[in-house]
């Protein structure tokens, strides 16, 4: 049995793009989150602070 998708409006290059920059934005979060377990694991506050501010814009 075949499952069936559910209709959108959007032309697929419209949807294979969304799909692409939500792919992107969790990769570069988990990128984000990564460097930030180095920085405490570091004790590097400066590097902490700057990491976690750029994690707030990227949500």
């Amino acid at each position: 049995m075949e499952k069936q998708l559910p209709e959108t409006l959007l032309e697929p290059e419209v949807t294979a793009e969304m799909v692409l920059k939500r792919a992107l934005a969790d990769y570069r979060k988990a990128q984000i989150e990564k460097q930030i377990d180095d920085s405490l694991k570091n004790r590097n506050k400066v590097e902490f602070i700057r990491l976690t501010n750029e994690l707030k814009r990227t949500t």
